[in-house]
């Protein structure tokens, strides 16, 4: 049984969000081989670091029956980045929305209907009343993609127990969706 093959594939206008292949670990690679697009997410990381990160992120599904999605372009297919619910040992007290994408894919909002999707998969498929986003306060552009769904800053956190961050807060079903933000 390839439990994997089961993960949902959640479509945006021109994003697919689906499970992970093996192929994928060349995207991955490139993008956290890029000092611009880690500066945020823990530093760079070597081809092998960035295998055993997908495949925690494809281990995540196997263990948790959700996790972080590969983030396709619809056209061409292209994996661009990550973005999904995501909760590994140990994180923080609470699972949230993660999401990263190659420093390339940058500023065209496709990390703004990534994280919508994932969000709507969050409240619709796994019941969460509500997610949040851990973000770096020097992270200026997931600040953006957060605001721009409507979420408000709730306070801060050590991510395994010394990194800090801020939480950031998406509204609720029972505040307004982040569908309609704009």
């Amino acid at each position: 049984m390839n439990v994997l093959s089961e993960i949902p594939v959640v479509e945006t206008e021109r994003l697919i969000l689906r499970g992970w292949r093996q192929d994928d670990v060349d995207a991955l690679a490139a993008l956290f081989a890029d000092e611009a697009g880690t500066r945020f997410t823990g530093g760079t990381m070597d081809r092998a670091g960035a295998w055993r990160q997908m495949a925690a992120y494809a281990g995540h599904w196997v263990l948790k029956g959700w996790g972080p999605f590969a983030v396709t372009l619809k056209d061409g297919g292209e994996t661009i980045g990550y973005c999904g619910p995501w909760d590994p040992e140990g994180k923080a007290d609470e699972p949230e929305i993660t999401y990263g994408l190659a420093p390339a894919f940058h500023g065209r909002g496709y990390g703004t209907e990534a994280v919508r999707a994932a969000l709507r998969f969050a409240r619709e498929t796994l019941g969460w009343p509500t997610a949040v986003s851990f973000i770096d306060r020097d992270n200026h552009a997931s600040l953006a993609v957060a605001r721009k769904l409507g979420a408000r800053r709730d306070g801060e956190a050590l991510l395994y127990g010394s990194v800090p961050v801020e939480i950031w807060r998406y509204p609720g079903a029972e505040t307004g969706s982040a569908e309609t933000a704009a």
